[in-house]
């Protein structure tokens, strides 16, 4: 028991503080009884001794006194002593006087005395550690022993008498004491148990937690860059024309604004719909397919590029996050032919197969070694994240003079 130092405990490196917790709620709700027995077994013997016609006066009077005497001392030191760490003097005291009046009992003959060993030898093993408890048992019942003999007369034939008897009651007495220190440990050893595993459940939730806040994190970015920045970079673009075009082309510039309006306002939009956590703008009133052709028309619009949309196959059910990735994807495959490609021609190719789904965007532009920085940047590195994260594949293809092609494949589709 850990409360009373048998157990494992904070010294074996092993906190056991809620061992302790358990033991101490076990000993509130189990005091009233402990009292209630070990009182009752002495009301019961006065009982006894009072109404015993065979002792004399001064024997019963000896009796009742011990008796009492056993009562007070328990009330004023041993009722105490449950369910704390005390192993000091009042624990020894209020056993050294408990076992005393047995003693005096037996010494005087009151043999129904006996029955109180079934109050008595609990308490050495919750007063005292389990060693302290074991040496205990075994003095004090060969001291019981010594108290009958005494009774009997000192003789060989009086000790062959006593000894199987003190044996008996010595070994029965270790192995309950035993079996119910055990019962202690173990029950400690599961609550220590289950305080270890009610932390590490803890910490493996605050690591998901911390997981799961870089997940989003990275998703958020990820939004970021394909929609607002991308957006922002369109209306910078438009802007820069419009500035040209009022020198050049006074007449292109209603068109240019008409433009750079409907681009913020697709901006606005899409901000607030990160911010709802809810599908991409082009997703929310139209089908994979219509979205790819809105965002290739508009990037034609921006750019002045020849821009062609090739569509093959009929469009399965696809799970929303699978459109989104598709989809993004083209953005920011389109956004680097912007940035990047000195293109002429661009081919937006979305592909439905059996089990697969591929969207391509592929220019003629001047392309890139295969390994050269490019490849390392941010939106490449997100787009390949973003696909990866659904099951799929990216595969960007190029080569220096000859143009590049950015593939995406997710599959298979669901049924």
């Amino acid at each position: 028991m850990a409360a009373h130092g048998r157990g494992l405990s904070a010294g074996d490196g092993v906190p056991a503080r809620s061992s302790v917790a358990e033991l101490d709620a076990f000993w509130q709700r189990t005091t009233v009884a402990w009292h209630s027995v070990y009182l009752g077994l002495l009301g019961l013997l006065a009982l006894i001794i009072g109404s015993s016609g065979d002792l004399s006066s001064r024997d019963r009077l000896t009796g009742l006194l011990a008796v009492t005497a056993m009562v007070v001392v328990y009330l004023l030191i041993g009722r105490r002593l449950l369910g704390t760490e005390e192993h000091g003097w009042q624990a020894v005291t209020q056993l050294l006087a408990s076992w005393a009046g047995l003693y005096v009992l037996i010494g005087i003959g009151i043999f129904d005395a006996y029955f109180l060993l079934f109050g008595l030898i609990p308490h050495i093993w919750v007063f005292l550690p389990t060693r302290w408890a074991a040496g205990g048992t075994c003095v004090l019942l060969l001291g019981l022993a010594a108290a009958e003999v005494g009774h009997d007369g000192w003789s060989m034939e009086t000790v062959r008498d006593v000894v199987p008897q003190a044996a008996l009651q010595i070994g029965l007495s270790l192995l309950m004491g035993l079996f119910i220190s055990h019962v202690f440990i173990q029950a400690e050893k599961r609550a220590m148990l289950i305080d270890e595993l009610e932390r590490t459940r803890g910490e493996l939730a605050q690591l998901e937690h911390s997981r799961g806040v870089l997940a989003e994190r990275e998703r958020l970015s990820h939004e970021i860059h394909d929609t607002l920045a991308q957006g922002f970079t369109s209306i910078l673009t438009l802007a820069q024309a419009i500035e040209v075009a009022l020198d050049r082309d006074p007449g292109a510039v209603r068109d240019r604004l008409a433009l750079l309006e409907q681009t913020a306002r697709d901006n606005l939009a899409e901000a607030r719909a990160l911010v709802s956590s809810l599908a991409p703008v082009s997703l929310q009133d139209a089908t994979l397919p219509e979205a790819i052709e809105r965002i290739a028309a508009r990037f034609a619009d921006e750019t002045g590029l020849d821009v062609s949309v090739q569509i093959a196959g009929t469009a399965p059910p696809l799970p929303a996050n699978v459109e989104v990735v598709l989809l993004r994807t083209a953005q920011e495959a389109l956004t680097n032919v912007r940035k990047h490609a000195g293109a002429r021609r661009v081919v937006v190719a979305l592909r439905f197969q059996p089990g697969t789904t591929t969207v391509a965007v592929v220019d003629d532009g001047r392309g890139f070694l295969p390994g050269a920085a490019t490849l390392d940047g941010y939106g490449l590195r997100g787009m390949r994240a973003r696909v990866e994260q659904v099951g799929g594949l990216l595969e960007i293809v190029s080569t220096p003079g000859a143009g590049t092609t950015v593939r995406a494949t997710v599959g298979p589709t669901p049924r």
